[in-house]
């Protein structure tokens, strides 16, 4: 892509927004503006944006607690309740 083919955008954001993304684009070795055209390409392409009033947790760590809930639900991997520091001190040193 030529420079004639190019425009700028001008936003308003944070000052703590931009520091963070700024920092994280130069961790990842890429320069901001590369990654706000990322998104707004994948925007284009897949012509929607996600809006969520909760927040959603990566699919991996999703699986994760999913399984860790099963493993409750069936008793495995669950330590009684202990309600003394004896009995912590008792559960400990049994591992």
């Amino acid at each position: 892509m030529s420079t004639l083919d190019k425009t700028i955008i001008n936003i308003k954001v944070s000052k703590t927004l931009k520091r963070e993304a700024q920092d994280l684009a130069d961790e990842i070795g890429v320069p901001l503006t590369t990654v706000i055209a990322a998104s707004l390409k994948e925007f284009v392409r897949s012509r929607s944006l996600t809006v969520s009033a909760f927040p959603r947790l990566r699919p991996e760590i999703e699986q994760e607690l999913s399984q860790a809930i099963a493993d409750y639900k069936n008793g495995k991997n669950v330590s009684k309740i202990l309600a003394k520091p004896s009995e912590v001190a008792d559960h400990l040193n049994s591992l």
